[in-house]
């Protein structure tokens, strides 16, 4: 099987629709049992890699990479593109606060937690069997002054960081905690926003979020998007729910329960229409205007929920393409060595590999595996398998789009470099031409989470979005009057 490019990608996919598929060719069939797994050996090359690049050691930390690895991170960009702008987030190293262990389809992974000034950062490094990293990821940024060794980290529901103790008022409307699904075996804390002082029955708005582990505000650094729009829209007479995302409020469980099985059904669709559900059932709701507004991977799943149950009256599509995922993948890849690489052989011969006819036949070659396989060869080293894209992709949202009759409301950033708009708004425009129930809003100057551009690329991407910002509010007066016009 071919290999598909690796590189570091995790926070992209944190904060986005995803990346890459970086894989290879894993015998399942011949998997070693876990007692004869000599961790020790990988573990410490994980801390060796980590000490090194802390230390400023970067030619031990680049010796510790395969060669594909080598060839698309070249020893300076460890250094200048990774553990830099780490830091200036975090900041300065102080420790190895943690290394957990995972096999998975003939990678050996290990999860090292650092500790820093300000938070802690999850690294997975992926190794092959004699020791190399041939993935390099950032998983999460814990916060480790009070919390206890990850080993021990609780894995019962609970509200995590967004406990409402009690109803609470705001101005204009009042925030009420409601549960997604609580009949269901992932029931989800979120908020239900509802407009005050309204006699008549009131339109509402299911969000749904982008890919990655995120809370009901879809918090990304300083910044959370989903209270932003939540806060207007109800204050201008329109409910609104959120809710933690599934595999925010049960990482371990869901790893553990659906291993292989899992698919955006269980990671988005099922809950957004749940949540749709629980709006239409409100007393105080219409439910024949209860719309979706999705983000990102929540813009690419929107037709799908629609169609499998969400049935809302309009779907509104904040950053979102109607190609299909591994399409959004080549293009973010593209664009990422277009930015990091000089001109050159060795960059072109890296694009060659990304024209969407080699990178076609790839996924395909990947597609082409029996489910029960696919379920069980990982995409990254990591939870994703071939099977979660490979359902994914099943039926293009342009099947789904094709039956759906309720107006689109497409809305993008002219600075997003995560969907970008010269390839993904164009292609919504192609799409949905001649419809007179479809509104495109182009908005100059704001960024993936529709807020003001910090001029920043894809390699600065935390730099980007660690500045507190807002959701424009013309995006957002947008929204509000194109509800009350549909």
């Amino acid at each position: 099987m071919k290999k598909l490019l690796a590189f570091l990608l995790a926070i992209v996919l944190t904060l986005a629709i995803g990346g890459c598929i970086p894989t290879g060719n894993a015998d399942v069939s011949d998997e070693p049992s876990p007692e004869s797994i000599d961790w020790e050996f990988y573990t410490q090359r994980a801390e060796t890699f980590i000490t090194a690049i802390a230390s400023d050691d970067i030619e031990t930390a680049f010796n510790l990479l395969e060669a594909i690895m080598k060839q698309h991170f070249p020893s300076s960009s460890l250094k200048t593109d990774l553990w830099d702008l780490i830091i200036g987030q975090v900041g300065d190293f102080i420790a190895i606060y943690d290394i957990s262990t995972e096999y998975s389809a003939g990678y050996y992974m290990c999860r090292v937690t650092t500790y820093h000034e300000n938070i802690g950062v999850i690294f997975r490094l992926v190794f092959t069997e004699d020791g190399l990293i041939t993935g390099l990821f950032i998983d999460d940024y814990p916060i480790l002054s009070d919390a206890p060794p990850l080993s021990e980290k609780p894995t019962d529901f609970s509200l995590q960081n967004n406990e409402l103790k009690e109803i609470t008022q705001r101005e204009g409307f009042t925030d009420y905690p409601v549960v997604i699904g609580e009949e269901s075996d992932y029931p989800l804390h979120g908020i239900l926003s509802i407009p005050d002082g309204y006699d008549e029955m009131l339109p509402a708005v299911v969000l749904v979020h982008g890919s990655g582990a995120h809370d009901m505000d879809s918090t990304i650094y300083e910044n959370k998007p989903f209270k932003d729009i939540a806060d207007y829209l109800a204050a201008n007479g329109i409910a609104v729910i959120r809710y933690n995302k599934r595999n925010y409020a049960y990482e371990d469980q869901m790893a553990e329960v659906i291993s292989g099985e899992y698919t955006v059904y269980h990671e988005t669709v099922e809950d957004a229409i749940l949540a749709s559900n629980l709006l239409k059932a409100h007393p105080l709701i219409d439910e024949n205007r209860v719309y979706i507004i999705g983000l990102s991977m929540g813009a690419y799943l929107a037709p799908r929920i629609h169609s499998d149950g969400g049935d809302f009256a309009g779907l509104i599509l904040l950053a979102g393409s109607p190609y299909s995922i591994h399409d959004a993948m080549r293009n973010q890849q593209i664009l990422l060595f277009e930015t990091i690489m000089e001109d050159g052989e060795e960059k072109d011969a890296i694009l060659a590999q990304l024209t969407k006819e080699a990178y076609d036949a790839a996924v395909a070659e990947l597609y082409e595996l029996p489910d029960e396989i696919a379920k069980q060869t990982s995409i990254d080293g990591g939870a994703w398998t071939v099977y979660f894209f490979k359902e994914w992709d099943a039926i293009p949202t342009s099947e789904y789009v094709e039956n759906i009759t309720v107006p689109f409301l497409i809305m993008q950033g002219s600075e997003d470099f995560q969907v970008l708009a010269d390839i993904n708004y164009v292609a919504w425009q192609e799409l949905l031409a001649g419809r007179d129930n479809v509104t495109f809003k182009l908005y100059e100057g704001l960024n993936h989470l529709f807020m003001q551009s910090q001029g920043k690329n894809i390699t600065e991407i935390e730099e980007e979005y660690s500045v507190p910002a807002n959701v424009n509010t013309q995006v957002l007066e947008d929204i509000t009057q194109w509800i009350y016009s549909n």
